[in-house]
């Protein structure tokens, strides 16, 4: 055989052995596809009632329509590998919700809300990549809203840090934010709800869950810039709940104090048989220039939830107040009236009623709203879970 027939034979017999190895073994031992689709019709007192229907983040949907992949391994020894990518979508239209989006310098990203691998064992995990927030899981687990994507904690725990008053905005604008809600110039996270660049440390023994993770700012000569540090912990015993988180996230500049922004909290849920008891207190703070301190707001949560079958109705209220000094009119109320029809593990139908009372000065609260106005936001749809 000469030279070239015998590389052509050993290059056909790798390519041969490469297909037999990618065909026969899988990247993951279990892999599935994940997600929701949340339509809502709802209308709102500010907008001469407007219908609209809702398929992504407006204020009728009780979750967000996404979809994902993910995927695990049992590697032995009690040792898991896995991996979750999810992305949004626009149910209503078809469209990504997140694509371009300024909100956090989000910005167009096709897996918008995870990206990620994980190790793991009994007692907790290591994850690399962009995750959900462990502050986010911590006080959403206390929310008397179970922090559903709209009129509900969420919202408060979004914008707990961003400026309500002329001041605060002029403070905040100075500080160069690209964040239109005055929060930070941080753009490594996504309204703390999603951290990017992250290397997550989970600890979970028995009832306590504790997660750290930071967030790498890739600053050249300067790891503080552009860096974030989220913590949640949580612990469960029988019927109680108790939790607390802390949230910093630096500026995205060398003096990385300038558009730093701060939340924490503390909050307890108990069960009552059939009735859901919840709360949390918030701060959020936010510097803006000089690095002073140009944004301090305050909130609380407190609500119920009874549970009858399929049944389940839901009210709470929400307070949020701006502390910056001599600012008047500073206060938003929130109440919210829910009702959901569980018609199986995966489809829910639901109602709700939110009324917003922000003062002229008032932080945004649970539903939103206009400063200065006092609205109500009322809608009703279906979510089906797969």
């Amino acid at each position: 055989m000469n030279k070239n027939k015998l590389t052509a034979a050993l290059k056909k017999k790798a390519l041969g052995a490469a297909i037999a190895v990618a065909v026969s073994t899988p990247a993951f031992a279990d892999v599935t596809m994940f997600g929701i689709v949340d339509i809502g019709i709802g209308m709102d007192s500010s907008d001469n009632d407007v219908l609209r229907v809702d398929g992504g983040e407006g204020r009728t949907i009780e979750l967000p329509s996404i979809w994902g992949i993910k995927g695990s391994e049992d590697l032995g020894g009690g040792l898991t590998a896995s991996f979750a990518l999810e992305s949004d979508l626009e149910a209503s239209t078809g469209g990504t919700n997140r694509g371009g989006s300024t909100l956090s310098n989000n910005g167009a990203r096709f897996w918008a809300r995870q990206a990620n691998i994980s190790l793991s064992n009994d007692m907790g995990s290591l994850t690399l990549g962009r995750i959900y927030s462990p502050a986010l899981l911590a006080i959403a687990g206390v929310d008397p809203r179970s922090f559903f994507e709209s009129t509900s904690g969420l919202v408060q725990f979004v914008t707990i840090a961003s400026a309500a008053d002329a001041a605060a905005s002029t403070a905040m604008a100075g500080a160069g934010t690209l964040d239109p809600t005055g929060a930070t110039t941080n753009t490594n996270m996504h309204a703390d709800v999603f951290l990017g660049n992250a290397i997550q440390v989970k600890f979970t023994p028995g009832p306590l869950n504790i997660g750290l993770a930071y967030g790498a700012g890739e600053a050249a000569g300067d790891t503080g810039q552009n860096s974030n540090m989220h913590v949640g912990a949580t612990y469960s015993a029988e019927n109680l709940t108790v939790m607390a988180n802390y949230i910093s996230n630096k500026g995205n500049n060398a003096n990385d104090s300038v558009g730093e922004n701060q939340k924490s909290a503390v909050g307890a849920k108990y069960m009552m048989g059939d009735i859901k008891l919840a709360g949390y207190y918030i701060k959020g703070e936010a510097n803006g220039v000089g690095g002073a301190q140009a944004v301090d707001n305050e909130g609380i949560a407190v609500g119920a939830t009874f549970m009858s079958g399929s049944n389940e109705f839901d009210v709470s209220y929400y307070q949020t107040s701006n502390e910056n000094t001599g600012i008047s009119d500073n206060e938003t109320d929130d109440i919210v009236l829910a009702y959901r029809n569980n018609l199986s593990d995966r489809t829910t139908l639901y109602a709700k009623l939110c009324n917003s009372d922000r003062g002229a000065n008032g932080p945004v609260g649970a539903c939103g709203g206009i400063s200065g106005e006092n609205e109500t936001f009322y809608g009703f749809g279906v979510f089906h879970k797969f």
